[in-house]
């Protein structure tokens, strides 16, 4: 174990083996650090936090603040539930749940870029990136391998599913593996389907899937009937599941300026 002089560390936290903490770092009684974890100067772990092995957590970030909810009473007990090998760099911000017992939670092996904000309730699955300046409201969910371009901002309550290339401003749910900016989709993610080792097949049934649902000329409810009919395997299925659970928001459009295939 390796913590600067200068650190504030709470003697009612738990700090695994071979973790590091820099200077003037702040870790609040009850945190949970896992082992060779590394916390970098002026970071701020409250104890609402539990965090697995080898993460790294950069200058200036503050992880288990209280929600920015008029509604929230300081007294709720809430955490921010984080697993292994995650990157939060500088300046990134993860808020607690927003009611009692509640976590905001980020899986194994995600990568955060400078200045990062995950409101109360925010779920973060395994594998996913966000380039810089993000902004994810309350109840926000992204799904495994998502990829967020930088300055994103997503509303309150809605998911991003797996595999997706997002950028901009989303109001509504965007279904798994595909492509879209500014609340619009233009297509599906090749690339990442190819590098998540999707066979030629199953990219095939993605292009299949996307065709029904935005270009077909049907509403999603007569889609989704179609796709029923059909004989999707385990993608297409994933693919329109998602889509039939995007509730009230519903999922996003068609892109107005989309190219032909």
């Amino acid at each position: 174990m390796k913590i600067h002089p200068t650190a504030i560390v709470d003697a009612a936290a738990q700090i695994g083996a071979e973790v590091e903490i820099g200077a003037y770092a702040v870790v609040g009684a009850g945190a949970v650090i896992g082992d060779k974890c590394k916390i970098q100067a002026h970071a701020v772990i409250e104890g609402s936090v539990k965090m697995g092995a080898e993460n790294f957590v950069g200058y200036g970030a503050i992880i288990g603040a209280a929600p920015q909810d008029l509604s929230f009473d300081s007294n709720t007990q809430s955490f921010v539930e984080i697993g292994n090998g995650n990157t939060i760099r500088e300046y990134c911000t993860i808020h607690r749940g927003s009611t009692e017992g509640s976590a905001t939670t980020i899986g194994d092996g995600n990568f955060l870029m400078v200045g990062n904000h995950l409101g109360h309730n925010c779920i973060l699955g395994n594998g996913v990136v966000m380039a810089n300046d993000c902004l994810l409201a309350g109840h926000v969910r992204i799904d495994d391998r998502a990829f967020i371009g930088g300055g994103s901002r997503f509303h309150q309550g809605i998911r991003m599913g797996r595999l997706v290339m997002a950028e901009g401003r989303f109001t509504q749910n965007l279904p798994p593996f595909l492509s879209a900016a500014k609340n619009e989709v233009y297509g599906f993610n090749v690339l990442g389907m190819r590098r998540a080792n999707f066979s030629a097949a199953e990219r095939d049934e993605i292009k299949r899937a996307f065709k029904l649902l935005y270009r077909s000329g049907l509403n999603t409810k007569q889609a989704l009937e179609k796709a029923a009919e059909d004989d999707f395997g385990a993608v297409g299925r994933e693919f329109f599941e998602f889509v039939a659970n995007a509730g009230k928001r519903g999922i996003v459009s068609y892109g107005r300026g989309a190219m032909e295939d």
